[in-house]
């Protein structure tokens, strides 16, 4: 051999030499360029994307956008809030005003715009429209509504982005009383094709959905799809937007801009998607056997995906208006500044139930996201970082159901379709739940204390377990099954850690200290009932667990509220009711919206199905699974479902108890579809056309949320 081959170093460990690579840099290399290529897949999606954006932006597209509507997907700058009027809504601009329609194209438009001088005060001025580097038309404003026509040349509108900007400019005008400097007001503007002319398309709409494509094809390839069927998703993400560019259907100008506003968006968002897929990969289920298709592992890790991604993307959209975010994030930034009993004074004000008496409230979410503020104290990026940390606990629930079906049937499968339903749920982009940390941020903790709680159980609930001659139920593999009885210590931590979550998960929200003790007194009371001897044993340490995590949240967060409780709010709400008949069901209290009907809140935030095969799949396991835990799980979520829902006749929950309940409900129905996926291709058919409905229905609400801002009837 050469000497380069037999040179060793320290510990006689050989060296590679010189220009000789390390041994794990080969498969490494392969990997990676296999997940760059994905067989040819990729090339050919930036191909295709190139050449049907190009096509998209020949076809003509029109539309009309209100100038007052909020939200928009026009980009305004130099103007005022919209304002209502006679003929309807109306916004002022200042002296200079800037008008941007996302993603019209290079072609020659023609645009219409409405405006309005201000009557006698404003009429004479001179107004003038432009597009960056040229004037289109200067004008005398008259003392009446104006409609002027422009006409656009090709390449008018930007030629990288397509977006088309105007120009406003006049002199301002003071109409009292009002003393602002006003320009003109505008009410709508109009775009339609002026002639069938081939013009070259904006490269940056090509360029990103090529991006878009290809951070989605890698990370769905990330999470173990095999590219034959990550192609799926992606080629429908490629007609889905090569459509809304060419504003299919019905040559609306509307989805072109979506598709302008949607396409950076995205860009921002899979990325840390493309991150959490290879986080995916490497920590969660990496033994499981690598699939021909769509197998359980990989599903779970696609549910946590989706969950992330879509939440994200939802509230990052530009057209998401900014509510509860904002007020948090203010709370926040106050909390931070010492201004924290400010902060509880208003939160303690839950005008929704109807009386000014102070409610126990809780700020331990706030102080769990309190270090955020240290690193973004700015409050736009509060919010952004705040959603992202939001939108990530949320994505990690299809993980702790996993844990919960410990020993239950068809653990992996129904952990992965009930992540799937709850990533499809429409309960998350109804009304404020899209902005409510405490609301997420406490559910995520309730599950994560139920894991605790199952921790604690899984001696005596696991699968096989025996009882050793004259000792107490054991599981395989514990020490008492080895010869040795279980030591004390081992209890006392496992009871610790539950009661310590259970605390957590108590005290993070208002209706957290009622929801969460009866979720585990009625799962103690039901392993007690129903469990036979193991489940006896194990109702013990769970009921106390639930009592000593209830004592501690009441101490350390609900204690300085005992006497106001007892002496005041509680006796307010007692004679709201004596004298009302009910305590926060005034529909005059929360913006006018009306409280839901049962029947109301199982369309509103399940669609309905969900609940029904949740209920299904209970009957099942309560018939044939009655020492797993997620049977008794499964009853006591179904207890507090009716419990509550009775309740809301006298006391209105505004929909917490339905977002409460939503992930045990989407993880019993992951169970009901993962016995349908098993029947056949019948089954199969069921089961993706029942979830598909469920993501389309949610897609509307986020519209109804995002788009249009429509509260219905049914978002609380």
């Amino acid at each position: 051999m050469s000497d380069a081959v037999n040179k060793s170093g320290p510990g006689g460990r050989h060296l590679p030499a010189v220009g000789q690579r390390a041994p794990w840099l080969r498969p490494l290399l392969a990997a990676l360029f296999e997940l760059v290529w994905c067989g040819g897949l990729a090339p050919v999606l930036v191909v295709l994307a190139f050449v049907l954006s190009g096509l998209a932006y020949q076809a003509p597209v029109a539309g009309r956008e209100s100038l007052a509507a909020s939200p928009t997907p026009l980009r305004l700058g130099g103007v005022y809030r919209p304002e209502a009027a006679t003929h309807g809504f109306q916004r002022w601009t200042t002296g200079q005003a800037r008008i941007v329609l996302p993603g019209v194209g290079p072609g020659p438009q023609i645009v219409q715009l409405r405006l309005f001088g201000g009557a006698e005060p404003g009429a004479g001025r001179s107004l003038r429209i432009a597009i960056p580097g040229r004037t289109l038309v200067e004008a005398e404003l008259h003392p009446h509504w104006q409609e002027l026509r422009l006409a656009l040349p090709a390449g008018a509108a930007d030629r990288a982005s397509g977006d088309l900007t105007l120009l406003i400019a006049t002199e301002t005008f003071v109409l009292p009383p009002d003393e602002r400097a006003l320009g003109v007001s505008l009410a709508w503007i109009e775009v339609r094709p002026a002639g069938k002319v081939w013009a070259l398309p904006p490269l940056e709409p090509a360029v990103e959905l090529a991006l878009v494509l290809l951070l989605s094809l890698w990370a769905l390839r990330l999470i173990g799809l095999p590219s034959r069927v990550a192609a799926l998703p992606t080629l429908f993400l490629l007609a889905f937007f090569s459509g809304l560019l060419a504003g299919w259907p019905g040559g609306a100008l509307s989805l072109r801009m979506q598709a302008a506003l949607g396409l950076p968006l995205l860009l921002q968002v899979l990325p840390l998607s493309l991150l959490l897929a290879l986080a995916l990969r490497i920590l969660v289920l990496r033994n499981a056997p690598r699939p021909t298709g769509l197998a359980a592992p990989t599903m779970l890790r696609l549910a946590v995906l989706l969950i992330f991604t879509l939440r994200l993307a939802g509230t990052l959209h530009p057209q998401f208006m900014v509510i509860d975010q904002g007020l948090r994030a203010n709370q926040l930034l106050m909390i931070a500044a010492g201004q924290e009993q400010q902060v509880r004074e208003r939160l303690e004000q839950q005008f929704e139930w109807g009386t000014r008496e102070p409610v126990p409230y809780s700020l331990l979410t706030y102080y769990l996201l309190l270090p955020l503020t240290a690193i973004w104290p700015a409050r736009g990026e509060l919010i952004a970082a705040v959603k992202m940390v939001t939108a990530l606990l949320e994505a990690t629930l299809p993980l702790l159901m996993l844990t919960l079906l410990r020993g239950g049937p068809q653990r992996l499968a129904g952990a992965a379709w009930g992540g799937l339903v709850y990533a499809a749920l429409p309960v998350g982009y109804l009304f404020f739940h899209d902005g409510s940390f405490p609301t997420t941020i406490g559910i995520w903790l309730t599950m994560l204390a139920l894991v605790g709680v199952q921790w604690l159980v899984a001696p005596w609930l696991t699968p096989g377990a025996t009882r050793a001659a004259g000792g107490p139920l054991v599981a395989p593999g514990s020490p008492a099954t080895q010869g040795q009885r279980r030591t004390g210590r081992q209890w006392l931590v496992r009871s610790g850690l539950a009661t310590l979550a259970l605390a957590l998960a108590t005290g993070a929200y208002v209706t957290h200290v009622a929801f969460v003790p009866f979720v585990g007194a009625t799962l103690a009371s039901s392993l007690a009932l129903l469990g036979g001897a193991a489940g006896r044993r194990a109702s013990r340490p769970v009921l106390l667990s639930v009592l000593l995590g209830l004592l501690l949240a009441w101490v350390f967060v609900y204690g300085s509220y005992t006497l106001t409780l007892v002496q005041r709010t509680i006796p307010s709400y007692l004679g709201l009711i004596a004298s009302e008949g009910s305590v926060g069901r005034d529909t005059e209290a929360f913006f006018g919206t009306p409280i839901n009907s049962f029947s109301q809140h199982l369309a509103a935030h399940f669609r309905v199905w969900p609940v029904l095969l949740a209920g299904a799949a209970l009957v099942a396991l309560v018939s044939n699974w009655r020492t797993r835990f997620v049977t008794h799980l499964g009853l006591a979520y179904a207890a507090l479902f009716v419990a509550t829902s009775l309740a809301e006749r006298w006391f209105g929950l505004w929909n917490k108890h339905m977002v409460f309940v939503a992930p045990v409900v989407a993880l019993l129905a992951g169970i009901g579809l993962a016995w349908l996926w098993r029947r056949g291709w019948g089954g199969r058919l069921v089961s993706v056309t029942l979830l598909a409905l469920l993501f389309w229905e949610s897609l509307i609400a986020w519209g109804n949320r995002v788009l249009w801002y429509i509260i219905p009837p049914s978002a609380l």
